[in-house]
């Protein structure tokens, strides 16, 4: 597998400002490359390319001080309580958790700066790219893709956002919110094109297979359409992903594992390293090549979890733990084969030989007697000298069975449930499941809810489940007890930062609800 090497140089060489801008319009030098002549030449492209793929490592990693988009996307839902060492342990996460954020909050301010930094970067190589270049088509594909998957996550979590194809060339300007459907044409512009310029995952070198792919385009595509509710154009795009190569990993346990990084159920995901051996000293600003966050999210240590190793995992500091409906619904309904991958109740871990002290150091408001398993501490999946700060755990942001249920609601709501129906039960065999006439018969609203359980069983604590809440119109039902509010809550604030540097938007112009 190919390092992506964090690469100061390119990093430069990318965009300075999209490195560290605290606004869109805060960049020094604005929309240039050092170099006149660059991406010139097959070897710069390739450089400038991988400088995003690290853009998209950092913001997954702990950039600025355990900010984290994976933190924003799996904290507002009800499958997770924050944790952590107490309940003021790390307050920008704890907020997103009960929904007491504001416009102020570090770590939205951090993953809109990530986006904008992907936008921008992407938004560079195709100003320059040569198109004479023999991999003109790949690279400029990828880079179309990242600014697609960067507006989409800014249009879903945000709403209207400032947008822009083309990074501006002086600072006298400034960029107002636009119009989400502005945004959505060019996010489809952007893939249906990277779709006719990316090669088929299978036709990627090997040990380049992480990289973005027709399928992935083709995955992307179909999740707008369907947030959209646009369900005849979803399902037939999510369908050339499942007519690919693509296949469900037969170990659900081993999905999250180094071993099936760019796997054959990977479709977009976010990869890390041991090799760069990390010690103490960091650095702690998310540009390690290894996954800070699974040490982070692990059992918490101090004495809280103990002998752990019957489980085959270690200690960690405690963030991202199970709710107690979600443990509950996952043992009882998830089959076998998720349950024993995903959590573990405090019962079945005391007995098979752990043990749980609630003296020790931990926030046990938090914890609600189920362990999380998935995205967790497998010692397997580090490397010294410091085994807490060399994680390998890639992130997967786009999997198959996420496209498959994607596929079958989309059917399900075109009105064609003889097309959905073969989809969930494929992803619920490999959950064990052999006797489907429970569900198989049902139709229309009915096997919809089927479609949402799986999704809620079958993506736990992966970040999907607010997102799914807000679309489905489900939120203020399923939330409202954690402190949703209604037209409010079903996006985030435009970070402070931004309204202070950006002269389009004003406070007048902040969400509903933040000001």
């Amino acid at each position: 597998m190919k390092n992506l090497k964090y690469n100061i140089y390119v990093l430069f060489l990318i965009l300075i400002g999209a490195a560290c801008s605290d606004s869109v319009l805060d960049k020094d030098p604005v929309g240039k490359f050092s170099s006149d002549d660059y991406l010139t030449t097959e070897e710069e492209a390739e450089s400038a390319i991988i400088g995003v793929y690290d853009f998209l490592q950092v913001g997954y990693n702990n950039y600025g001080d355990w900010s984290s988009i994976f933190f924003a996307k799996v904290l507002p839902g009800d499958d997770v309580n924050t944790g952590g060492g107490s309940s003021t342990d790390q307050p920008k996460l704890q907020q997103l958790n009960d929904f007491t954020y504001e416009y102020d909050n570090p770590a939205l301010m951090d993953v809109w700066h990530s986006f904008y930094r992907i936008v921008n970067s992407s938004n560079a190589i195709l100003a320059v790219i040569s198109p004479d270049l023999a991999n003109s088509d790949q690279v400029s594909g990828e880079a179309k893709f990242f600014r697609a998957y960067a507006y989409f996550e800014l249009v879903t979590m945000w709403g209207e956002v400032p947008f822009y194809t083309a990074n501006p060339s002086s600072l006298s300007v400034d960029w107002p919110r636009t119009d989400k459907t502005t945004i959505y044409n060019q996010i489809k512009k952007d893939l249906t094109e990277a779709i006719s310029q990316l090669p088929l995952k299978e036709d990627l070198g090997a040990g380049f297979q992480f990289r973005i792919s027709k399928g992935a385009a083709w995955a992307l595509l179909g999740k707008m359409h369907l947030y959209k509710g646009e369900y005849a154009e979803a399902h037939a795009a999510l369908q050339e992903v499942i007519d690919d190569q693509y296949s469900l990993v037969e170990d659900f346990g081993t999905i999250w594992m180094k071993a099936e990084r760019a796997g054959s159920e990977s479709i977009f995901e976010v990869l890390y390293s041991s090799q760069n051996s990390h010690d103490w000293g960091g650095p702690w600003d998310g540009t390690a090549e290894s996954n800070f966050v699974v040490q982070l999210m692990g059992p918490r240590g101090d004495g809280s979890f103990n002998n752990l190793d019957v489980i085959g995992y270690v200690n960690g500091w405690g963030f991202n733990v199970p709710t107690e409906k979600f443990g509950d619904l996952i043992r009882t309904e998830a089959g076998i084969e998720r349950y024993t991958a995903s959590t573990i109740s405090e019962a079945d871990f005391v007995a098979a030989g752990g043990n749980v002290d609630q003296s020790g150091n931990n926030n046990w408001d938090a914890y609600e007697k189920y362990i999380r398993l998935k995205y967790s501490t497998i010692p397997s999946e580090t490397a010294g000298p410091v085994n807490e700060v060399n994680w390998n755990t890639p992130f997967k942001i786009i999997r198959l069975a996420d496209v498959l249920l994607m596929a079958a609601e989309a059917y399900n709501r075109d009105g064609k449930d003889a097309q959905a129906v073969p989809l969930i039960r494929e992803v619920r065999r490999r959950a064990g499941f052999t006797d489907h006439s429970a569900w198989e018969s049902l139709t229309g609203d009915a096997l919809f809810d089927i479609i949402k359980k799986e999704r809620s069983l079958e993506l736990a604590f992966e970040g999907h489940r607010f997102w799914d809440l807000v679309r489905w119109g489900d939120a203020a039902t399923e939330l409202s007890s954690r402190g949703f509010k209604a037209g409010k809550n079903e996006v985030y604030p435009i970070p402070k930062r931004e309204i202070d540097l950006n002269p389009g938007i004003s406070v007048e112009d902040q969400n509903p609800g933040y000001n």
